[in-house]
């Protein structure tokens, strides 16, 4: 089911993007996503990993109604951190103009009151993913993007796209969409301080690893949409997020297949070898196919102004490759506790994403942003490896 929903997520994603970028065209999306990056990057620290204890304790929990507490406990956590990061955009919207020399700073002042609920899209993933809730997790995948393509539609029809209005329609689809899904997972607020309490306790011994690996991995991560702003510019930026949509549908299935297994993985030894057969075949498919058709893809969907978009999409696709390669590996390792391992995984890759990302875009731009998200990927891939095997050895040795 999470499988049909990233694969219709695909097109409707791809349609959207193209009206969008026809309209705008390349100088304006590139501002669109500049929005997108100053608003996303800074989204990654306020989780402060309630999301992983959170998930990991329903996962590790039969009781239907024991779960829906945990949930209930969830929401109020996340209410909590969506309000500091709520005021974090806010405070920024004062300074972004002068940094990127730009003009958005006055769209994320109203931007930020309604950014209050973008945390939980952190609890969502945990809870579903933890429950073993995969129709709701396929669910708030492919809402938004229905939503996304019907909302686009009526603008264009109404002649009313504009930089504003699509943010607009993103922030009012965002908050439906999240209240949706979360009312249907029917939480309880039934003894709250209690839930609270168990979540703080294993945020302590699990959940703040999680959030060290988090943060590493995929803020720094996201520095390349940062430093592409800064040294280059938001067309090529522009270009950069375009050719990262067109390769991400590969990492997306190996996340969705690690995804419906978590809540498995907590009670299995070992990764079933056809999972990683399989998610293997897929990655190797998709890297040869996009090297055959990327230059189609670009001109189909985005028109011949965006054709430099094509020649990043075969170095992404490599970096696609190694991404979807490690997620059983880090689901299953996350499934068993295993939080301080893959923070160390996440504080090596760290140390190579600033000093990769600031040197490589520094020297090659836009091109080099890729090769160091090729690169990082890979070392990540590694990681997860070299922990799945020691614990496999240790497994071993107790058993013996």
């Amino acid at each position: 089911m999470l499988y049909a929903s990233k694969l219709a997520v695909i097109p409707l994603g791809m349609i959207t993007a193209s009206i969008i970028t026809r309209t705008l065209g390349p100088d304006n999306y590139g501002l669109l996503a500049l929005y997108g990056t100053v608003t996303g990057f800074p989204l990654l620290f306020f989780r402060f990993g309630f999301d992983s204890s959170c998930g990991l304790l329903i996962a590790r929990e039969d009781n239907g109604n024991n779960i829906r507490k945990l949930i209930g406990a969830g929401i109020i956590v996340f209410l909590l951190t969506g309000a500091t990061y709520s005021l974090f955009v806010f405070g920024f919207s004062f300074f972004v103009d002068d940094i990127f020399h730009t003009n958005i700073g006055s769209i994320l002042k109203w931007a930020a009151i309604p950014l209050v609920v973008a945390p939980f899209q952190f609890l969502i993933v945990a809870a579903t993913r933890g429950g073993n809730k995969i129709g709701r997790l396929s669910l708030s995948n492919i809402l938004p993007k229905v939503l996304s393509l019907l909302g686009v539609s009526t603008l264009l029809a109404f002649s009313r796209i504009s930089i504003t209005s699509l943010i607009a329609l993103a922030l009012g689809i965002s908050i439906t969409c999240k209240l949706v899904i979360v009312g249907s997972l029917d939480p309880s607020f039934h003894q709250l301080g209690w839930n609270m309490k168990k979540i703080w306790l294993k945020n302590r011994e699990y959940g703040l690893h999680m959030y060290s690996a988090q943060v590493a991995d995929q803020s720094t991560y996201k520095l390349d949409g940062i430093f592409i702003g800064y040294f280059v510019n938001s067309t090529q930026l522009g270009f950069y997020e375009l050719a990262s949509l067109i390769v991400s549908p590969m990492a997306m299935l190996s996340q969705s297949l690690s995804m419906s297994l978590f809540k498995g993985f907590a009670r299995l030894e070992k990764i079933p070898k056809k999972v990683i057969y399989f998610n293997l075949l897929w990655l190797a498919s998709c890297v040869f196919g996009l090297t055959l058709i990327a230059k189609y893809i670009v001109l189909t969907l985005f028109s011949a102004r965006f054709l430099p978009v094509a020649s990043l999409v075969i170095p992404w696709a490599f970096a696609g490759f190694f991404q979807g390669m490690y997620q059983p590996y880090n689901m299953f390792l996350g499934a068993h506790g295993m939080g301080k391992e893959l923070r160390n995984v996440s504080l090596i890759q760290m140390v190579f994403n600033v000093t990769g990302n600031f040197t490589l875009i520094y020297l090659y731009g836009v091109w080099g942003a890729v090769i160091a998200s090729a690169i990082a990927k890979a070392i990540e891939y590694g990681g997860n490896i070299w922990y799945y095997r020691r614990y496999l050895m240790n497994l071993e040795s107790r058993i013996l």
